[in-house]
């Protein structure tokens, strides 16, 4: 992801000329004598390679002597990992070059047992690194009963609801996991643990459907999906302080701070953190709080209303019809949010008014409404299949080159198992998942695999995103592979390639 457009460009040059070149070899083996077996009593040669340097799951050819004609006789390493053989002829061969191939030795053996040879390349392969998909924790068995377990990741499993995600403020190793019919997690970065210090039924057991912090991270809010009090009466928001330990727990208990009814997301602004953003699935509404005025009221000994009927919300507008279940996601500078249309598969945009300290009315900014499908594409030619939330990311080719808006948005796109991203002008694409290798053994876009983001990794109903800007990795809920997958710089400490087989 960090990348400036001359090394764009350098790596563009480098896949034509291999291209070319390998169109070049591919017409000269037609013109070539038939490939001949190998001959044990021959030596094996590799006498060039190309590209010399390149990533994970590229394309090489290299080039020898006594390669023979039968790929289940060759072997090849690069960097002491396996390759994928494409195919042999006797003086040369195609391969995929395998994931984590940091040393760079090509070595090829033909032959097996005592008749086997092998042939080092004089040159390295400047392997690259790249971001690829990995697992952080979790797992599914063959019953699917491995339930709800705290502890250690090695150990720890779950993650079986939709969900959102959002890292503590106050501590980057801490990330939460607010879960649609369950309780909150806790994944410690830090310690690898995974715990539940918050239960739902400390939220009045309804729906928890969206978590947000105040700016000086001594509050968590939640927002919760229930109807049973009554419109305008029934609980949309939740505040928690914070404990003297910087935990946050079921300890002293949430109290309401918002009621209307059936509030499927809660967002602050980023800027004016007094401003608490809720809305209603009911008529698709809006509304608008000033919590300063919440901390107000106890902080004078009084109750808070927190209901519509006490004013202490306004609403500010409606999202074109009823029973649509959407999300508000804020931009990083609060200039704009996005309101992100689940069961309608759309986002609109929502541009913020300084002066007045409110939002207007949105627009479609990606996507069309009613419209499933998996198009990639600008504005509302692209097409989404319950994208389920979102977060910014801020991309520094926009930085270098002086941009006004500096932040993507990558988005869980659930049914379409993938991770999309919107540029500032509604242009999606597909980051990762879908991997074609994996389409191709069982002609599924979902799976379970780790590795390169396009060729080799899929997801499963991926819902939950964040985003960690100083170590540049994004943290996934996939839902139905009960996993917390990561997407992050290959890293020669760690496997980060290895496919499992099939999926769900």
């Amino acid at each position: 992801m960090k990348f400036s457009m001359k090394s764009k460009c350098r790596h563009l040059l480098s896949v034509m000329l291999i291209v070319l070149c390998i169109s070049c070899e591919d017409d000269k083996s037609k013109i070539d004598t038939p490939s001949q077996p190998y001959d044990p009593s021959k030596p094996v040669l590799v006498s060039d390679f190309l590209p010399k340097e390149g990533g994970a799951y590229q394309k090489m050819v290299i080039y020898g002597e006594n390669f023979g004609n039968d790929s289940s006789l060759v072997n090849v390493t690069i960097g002491g990992k396996k390759a994928v053989i494409i195919n042999v002829q006797s003086n040369n061969m195609y391969v995929f070059v395998p994931s984590g191939a940091f040393s760079g030795e090509v070595a090829v053996t033909v032959g097996s047992d005592n008749n086997a040879k092998t042939a080092l390349a004089e040159a390295i392969f400047n392997y690259q690194k790249k971001m690829v998909v990995g697992t952080l924790v979790g797992y599914r068995n063959e019953y699917d009963n491995q339930g709800w377990k705290d502890g250690p990741f090695e150990t720890a499993a779950g993650f079986r609801n939709d969900g959102e995600m959002r890292f503590d403020p106050l501590n980057p190793h801490h990330l939460y996991v607010v879960y649609d019919g369950a309780d909150i997690q806790l994944l410690d970065l830090e310690k690898r643990e995974l715990s539940t210090p918050l239960h739902r039924s400390s939220f009045g057991g309804w729906r928890l459907r969206s978590i947000d912090f105040t700016n000086d991270g001594q509050y968590m809010l939640i927002s919760v999906d229930f109807d049973g009090w009554g419109t305008g009466t029934s609980p949309s928001v939740y505040i928690l302080k914070r404990n003297e330990d910087g935990s946050f727990t079921d300890q002293g208990g949430p109290q309401i701070i918002a009621g209307y009814k059936q509030t499927n997301g809660a967002s602050l602004h980023p800027v004016n953190n007094n401003e608490l953003y809720f809305n209603s699935y009911e008529r698709g509404q809006v509304f608008r709080m000033d919590i300063d005025k919440y901390f107000e009221t106890i902080n004078s000994g009084k109750n808070w209303g927190p209901y519509r009927d006490n004013g202490n919300y306004t609403e500010l507008f409606t999202i074109q019809d009823t029973g649509w279940e959407f999300k508000i996601f804020m931009h990083p500078t609060g200039n704009y949010a996005y309101i992100m249309v689940i069961n309608q598969h759309y986002i609109l945009r929502t541009d913020y008014n300084w002066t007045e300290k409110r939002f207007a009315t949105p627009y479609v900014i990606a996507g069309q409404v009613r419209s499933p499908a998996w198009v990639d594409g600008a504005g509302t030619t692209a097409r989404f299949d319950r994208p389920y939330s979102g977060v910014f990311v801020k991309n520094p080719l926009y930085v270098e080159e002086g941009r006004a808006d500096v932040y993507d948005f990558y988005i869980a796109d659930k049914m379409n198992h993938a991770v999309r991203k919107m540029t500032p002008e509604g242009i999606v694409s597909t980051f990762a998942g879908r991997g074609r290798s994996g389409q191709a053994a069982d002609n599924n876009v979902w799976g379970t695999e780790d590795g390169d983001l396009r060729e080799v990794a899929r997801f499963r109903d991926p819902t939950g995103i964040a985003y960690d800007e100083e170590n540049n990795i994004f943290y996934i809920l996939d839902t139905v592979g009960r996993k917390i997958r990561t997407i992050s710089m290959e890293s020669e400490d760690e496997e980060t390639g290895g496919a499992e087989e099939g999926g769900f």
